[in-house]
């Protein structure tokens, strides 16, 4: 492709949206349409069409077409901030929730609360939803962030209508400079192993999510851990699993999976847990022949008759600073993501 004529293409366009020739709010023909009429390449104006959509020129909506973006008023303050997350009255959830509220209603802001359950259809729901309702911003717990999200062209139209989104634990790549709150997932996994191979362990299997983004980083520190101490990873003594089917993949494959092996680093605590359950019922015994490590420091880990190293989860700072971020962003400040490092108690 020429840069020159894609170049070309992108100041006609400019210079016809900022003449009026397209007026805001107004669909644009289709790249076909535009393609016969300007004699560019399809690629070209599909091309020219992405960076006018990117530099704020455009804006395309899913199954409608690419449209002039609208020059919209400020929204009138409603002093409501929606927070969206997986789950909400259990786990480490109520902890982040916690740190959200504080730093919201000392600052006068009543938070709305909604759950998916880690389905992008209720994701669609909830979306849709607060966008009819007055609110002046968003704290988003993403939805199977490890997959192509299907919803984004909701987060790109609360952008055009003035709601700000802050992301916590995970994000979508497909937004344009996210902002978000995580904890360091890669460095916890490489921290966790390490603490294993420290104790002398070199068989050491892992059970990780695959359809959130945390179980791939954890995963990924697991790896380095295990290559720069020199040992290779054997992807029989690795299982993955997904929101759906953690129950049916643990009691078939868990066992098979750790084979071998004296140690395993799980995903999170309701997993260590659940492998603790499925190792003691058939006689193995923890921690004298399987050494359990896990993420989040939770009451269930704390908790557990069997007591077992779990990474701390800087859960309420992560909501604290979520709600901080966005409240700078609703006050016309520009925001950067942070990355909070997992601790060991």
């Amino acid at each position: 492709m020429s840069e020159h004529k894609y170049k070309e293409l992108i100041n006609k366009l400019q210079i016809d949206i900022q003449s009026g020739v397209y007026t805001s709010g107004q669909k644009l023909p289709s790249e076909n349409e535009l393609a016969d009429t300007t004699g560019y390449s399809r690629q070209t104006v599909r091309h020219a069409m992405t960076i006018l959509e990117n530099e704020g020129y455009l804006s395309r909506i899913r199954g409608s077409g690419t449209y002039v973006r609208n020059s919209l008023p400020r929204r009138s303050t409603s002093h409501n901030i929606a927070v969206v997350t997986t789950y909400i009255g259990e786990y480490i959830f109520p902890a982040i929730l916690h740190g959200i509220d504080e730093v919201l209603s000392q600052n006068g802001y009543t938070t709305m609360l909604s759950a998916t359950r880690n389905r992008v259809d209720n994701e669609r729901k909830i979306l849709t939803d607060f966008m009819q309702k007055p609110i002046d911003g968003m704290i988003v717990e993403g939805t199977k962030t490890a997959l192509p999200n299907p919803n984004i062209d909701l987060y790109i139209q609360l952008k055009e209508i003035g709601i700000p989104v802050v992301f916590i634990n995970g994000y979508y790549p497909e937004l344009k400079k996210p902002i978000y709150v995580v904890a360091d997932d890669r460095a916890g996994g490489q921290k966790v192993c390490e603490e294993l191979l420290k104790k002398g362990h070199r068989r050491i299997a892992g059970i990780f999510k695959s359809d959130d983004i945390q179980g791939h980083r954890r995963y990924a520190g697991y790896a380095e851990a295990l290559r720069a101490a020199g040992i290779s990873l054997n992807d029989d003594n690795v299982l993955w699993y997904t929101t759906e089917n953690r129950e049916d993949l643990m009691a078939v494959f868990s066992l098979r999976t750790l084979e071998n092996c004296t140690a395993v680093v799980c995903y999170n605590d309701e997993l260590a847990l659940q492998l603790l359950n499925i190792l003691q019922e058939n006689g193995v015994d923890v921690p004298q022949d399987m050494e359990i490590v896990s993420f989040d420091n939770s009451t269930l880990a704390q908790l557990s008759p069997v007591k077992f190293l779990s990474m701390t989860n800087p859960k309420e700072q992560l909501g604290q600073l979520a709600a901080r971020k966005l409240l700078n962003i609703l006050q016309q400040n520009e925001e950067t993501p942070a990355v909070l490092p997992w601790g060991i108690e």
